[in-house]
């Protein structure tokens, strides 16, 4: 029943060819082919329609109107970049003007009214808000009309098709409250029952809500659960140590939104041994952007094209362009996220854009008493060389920056590990690679406590809180944090947040 309701649900709306374009279509052949006809083409259109390009890529398409698929991509790398802020300052200049002068009128409203939206849904008369939050508090909101929703949306559909499932078979969302638009579509989610689609909403992780999450498992027996890569570890050691009754493993289990350490991903592998777990990268404004596979992450080349530029710090930071989406283009956006891009060519022919060693925004790394920059990926190699040891004892990892003078490191282990050996351990390698000038605090908490509506991160800076899914600019959700407006002091209460969180945790050294 559930996968019929689902193919008429898209012919009722007018999707399925969409759908089809952008979820079971792929490029695999003649990649820079197909993205220069793509680039054309959305240039051209911005160029001629859309108030803030207008105008823009005059010369560049007059230029390079003949030239190689090569050349053309090299000169298209030369183009300027925008960032967030550009975006920010723009607001609905971004879209036609004609979109632009109603975003008011149109906004679509879920008031917990399924079929009414799904009408709306269908007629495309409506422009559906997307706030973004950001390491810099910075809120942008992104309009989006029916095609620009719909193409963004399937890109989520996109990696769930490759994982193995199919509309209308059992899907289960486990988001925290009060992030992104996830309260909304809740709501609207009444006739969720029908299509097997189901979101459950938490406040907290503790055994409380996992209990609740292990019980809707067990009944509703979903074939995908969706869920960050953090809670998802906080929900295996939980169902492990309180031997909560896991009945059901998920076939498919996909992560995405943090970065997705070692030790996390065997810690869960050892709970959920059934389920196939994979991770995806993307972005509130753009959707879905790659998704897991053999040496890190593959670009949905048909729906995004992915560049790297130096920045300021001489690291690699992602350009992407958004192919599908017009109303609301990202030409060149500077996603801030720091990795490397690789073009990969199989002896069959086969070509790939694989995103691999991400390390997340370029702000998100410890400064050690001697400068030296210090990303995540320095620490997952850290937990892999003491697990290596100690028999993977270590199943989570936070590290708080305290200044170039002091690192406080905390770990989750296994009962019965040995935590002044590896304290001792943890202190030795941080001294050889980071400096013995530097303080190391190393504890070991049985939960580490965190709001996540704020994105959770392994390495947590003094001032860098990133509230998930444009918390910030939205005045609701501010003062569900205690914050009275969207440029409050975020140093101040991120330096009081990690003051709070450190007070409750049991130190064992």
């Amino acid at each position: 029943m559930g996968k019929r309701l689902a193919n008429w649900v898209f012919r009722f709306l007018k999707v399925s060819k969409l759908y089809n374009e952008v979820v079971e279509q792929d490029c695999n052949r003649n990649i820079n082919s197909q993205i220069r006809g793509d680039l054309q083409r959305l240039l051209t259109s911005v160029n001629e329609n859309n108030p803030f390009f207008v105008g823009k890529f005059s010369e560049f398409l007059q230029t390079n109107d003949t030239v190689s698929d090569d050349d053309f991509l090299r000169a298209y790398s030369k183009l300027p970049a925008f960032s967030k802020q550009d975006y920010a300052n723009a607001g609905v200049s971004v879209m036609p003007a004609e979109l632009g002068s109603k975003v008011n009128e149109l906004e679509l409203q879920f008031a917990g009214k399924p079929f009414q939206t799904l009408k709306r849904l269908r007629n495309g008369d409506f422009i559906m808000p997307m706030a973004t939050g950001g390491s810099s508090s910075l809120p942008l909101k992104v309009h989006m009309p029916k095609h620009h929703m719909f193409s963004m949306l399937f890109t989520f559909f996109k990696c769930w098709y490759r994982m193995g499932w199919r509309p209308g078979e059992k899907i289960l969302v486990f988001y925290p409250r009060n992030t992104y638009n996830i309260d909304d579509l809740a709501k609207f989610n009444k006739i969720g029952w029908l299509s097997g689609f189901r979101i459950q909403l938490f406040d907290k992780i503790d055994k409380d809500s996992i209990h609740s999450l292990v019980d809707e498992l067990n009944s509703f027996r979903p074939k995908m659960l969706l869920v960050f890569p953090s809670p998802l570890n906080m929900i295996a050691e939980t169902i492990r140590k309180h031997k909560l009754p896991l009945k059901h493993h998920p076939e498919l289990i996909n992560t995405s939104g943090e970065t997705f350490f070692d030790c996390q991903r065997k810690n869960i592998a050892s709970v959920f041994a059934e389920s196939k777990v994979e991770d995806s990268y993307g972005s509130v404004e753009l959707g879905e952007i790659a998704h897991e596979t053999e040496g890190g992450l593959e670009v949905f080349s048909n729906v995004s094209y992915v560049e790297t530029a130096p920045n300021e710090n001489g690291k690699p930071e992602m350009v992407v362009t958004s192919l599908k989406m017009t109303e609301f283009p990202f030409i060149r956006y500077k996603m801030k996220d720091i990795a490397d891009i690789e073009f990969r060519r199989s002896a069959d022919g086969t070509e790939r854009y694989v995103i691999s060693n991400i390390e997340g925004k370029d702000s998100n790394y410890i400064l050690s008493h001697s400068g030296e920059r210090f990303y995540p990926s320095f620490f997952n190699s850290f937990v892999n060389d003491l697990n290596a040891v100690f028999d993977d004892s270590i199943t989570e990892i936070k590290v708080f920056e305290r200044g170039q003078k002091q690192l406080e490191v905390q770990f989750i282990v296994h009962a019965g590990s040995n935590q002044d050996e590896i304290a001792d351990a943890a202190r030795k390698i941080l001294c050889e690679k980071m400096g013995a000038e530097m303080e190391y605090v190393i504890r070991f908490v049985d939960f580490i406590d965190h709001d996540y509506r704020r994105k959770y991160r392994v390495i947590e800076r003094i001032g860098d809180v990133e509230y998930a899914g444009g918390i910030v600019g939205n005045r609701e959700k501010i003062k569900s944090i205690g914050a009275e407006s969207a440029n409050d002091d975020i140093t101040e209460k991120a330096e009081d947040t990690i003051r709070e969180e450190g007070s409750r945790e049991r130190s064992a050294t």
